[in-house]
Order: structure tokens, then sequence, then C-alpha cells
């Protein structure tokens, strides 16, 4: 059952939420194919491989683990629509997202959801207003007082008035996950949380993610470090030297996925 989580403590309050078919809108289909990209000064994701070929149902939950490091951040950042492919087609429900320029693109960027240190929160602004100033692409004034306080207490937020520097790395990236549902994203992109967090606080984290995912039936992709992170998922996808090498089914049986994986072995 998923619920309002109503404190960030170890052992967290629940009680279940409204539930509206209006909320709940169907993830989008996610396509790439032989995608090349470039993984950062870590290491590259174009090391001669093929590229990354992979199909994604409307509503999974996929996780991508990359070798070397920083190769599932650059895909990830490459179906967000934060840099264009070296080589390779990008397809997000139909339409060519490595074709997108301008206008286009940062529409397409307002409408998916992103939780990511790298983007971090408005330091200058309380919390609210942090969620308040998220791009909509479907509503241009962005989300009402209203939304940003339902969607703060669903991911366990307490303190809604307080800079955001007075909340501990936990309760940041609870906000970063409020701030990414304010668009009512289709599409909602993830990096791992283990990168700033303890591994309680992490498992809180993951477990918003995972509740926001079944409470809103968006198609969450996460950027993992850990392969404790990615079996949160329904689906594992090892990225190495600019290939799939692995793509596995780990939660329920997916026909649909099923009858796509490449076995690779």
């Amino acid at each position: 059952m998923i619920g309002f989580v109503r404190e960030c403590g170890s052992s967290p309050v629940t009680e279940p939420p409204p539930t509206t078919s209006a909320e709940r809108r169907p993830g989008v289909a996610i396509e790439l194919n032989k995608v090349v990209c470039r993984a950062g000064v870590t290491g590259t994701g174009d090391s001669g491989g093929a590229g990354f070929s992979l199909q994604v149902p409307p509503g999974q939950t996929l996780a991508l683990i990359g070798q070397p490091h920083g190769t599932a951040t650059a895909l990830l950042d490459v179906i967000a629509g934060l840099r264009r492919p070296r080589a390779g087609e990008v397809w997000v429900d139909g339409v060519a997202m490595h074709r997108l320029g301008g206008r286009e693109a940062s529409r397409y960027r307002a409408g998916r959801g992103l939780v990511s240190p790298r983007f971090p929160l408005l330091a200058s602004l309380p919390v609210t207003d942090n969620v308040l100033a998220a791009p909509s692409a479907d509503r241009p004034g962005g989300p009402t007082v209203e939304r940003a306080v339902r969607l703060l207490e669903f991911a366990g937020v307490t303190r809604l008035t307080v800079p955001v520097d007075q909340l501990t790395a936990e309760e940041r990236w609870r906000v970063m996950i409020a701030r990414a549902l304010a668009p009512s994203p289709r599409l909602l992109l993830a990096e791992d949380p283990a990168t700033e967090l303890d591994s309680r606080a992490v498992d809180r984290v993951l477990d918003v993610l995972m509740d926001a995912h079944d409470q809103f039936g968006f198609t969450l992709v996460l950027a993992a470090e850990r392969l404790t992170a990615a079996v949160r998922c329904e689906r594992r996808v090892s990225l190495v030297d600019g290939t799939v090498a692995e793509d596995e089914i780990t939660g329920d049986d997916d026909g649909w996925t099923r009858s796509r994986v490449d076995r690779i072995g």
C-alpha cells in the first residue's frame, strides 16, 4: 500500500492518499536505437561499442547501471533532453528526441521530472517556493500552492516554510522528488541518492520514489550506483563499454519486455 509519509524519521507514519484518475497518467514509451553518448570526464560511453538499444514500455521502472562510471548518468541526460547523443536515435512516445531543438526541446524538458543533485534546490527560496518554481509544459503558470503542499506532504516534508539550507540532506532529496512531480510528468528520471545519503536514508528516499510511481503511473528511469538500488526497479540494464551487456527483469514478470529483451551471454 502506498501512502502519504508524514515523518522523515526512521519509522515514518503513512496513511492512504486520495487517488483520482486525473492524477494518474500513463507513462511514456521509450526507444533507443544505437545511442552513443559521452560519459564525461571519468570515462566514455562510446569506446567502440555498438551503442545502446532499448525499448521501454509505458509505466515501467528501469534501472541503469553503467561502466565506466558516469555512463548511466550520461544516458539519463540524453533521455532527459539535457544533451544530444553523439549518434543514434532517441524516441519518446514516438517523438524523435534526438532531433528536437529550441522551444520544442524546452517544452519537453519542462514536462518531464528530474531528480538530480546536479540541479539543486534554490537556497534563497523556502521549501514550498522551490516546488512552485518548477516549470510545467501543461500549466505555464506552474503548480498551485495547494498542489505544491500536497506533493511535499506526499514526499514526507513537514517543514514547508524554512529555507532549504536548513533542511537535512534527506529532506532536500524529498523536496527534489516533490519538485519533479510538480509538472505531472509521464516520465521521471532520477539519480541514485547513495552519493549523498547513508544507507537508511537512501532506502527511505527510494521508498518515496517508488510510492510516487505507484501513485502517479509515470515511466521511471533510475541511474543506479548500487545493485541494491537497481533491484528496486522492475528491470535492470547493465551498460558496459558503450553497449547493453545485460537486460534483466527483476520485478513482476512483464511479457511486453520479455519479448524484447536481448539475451546476452
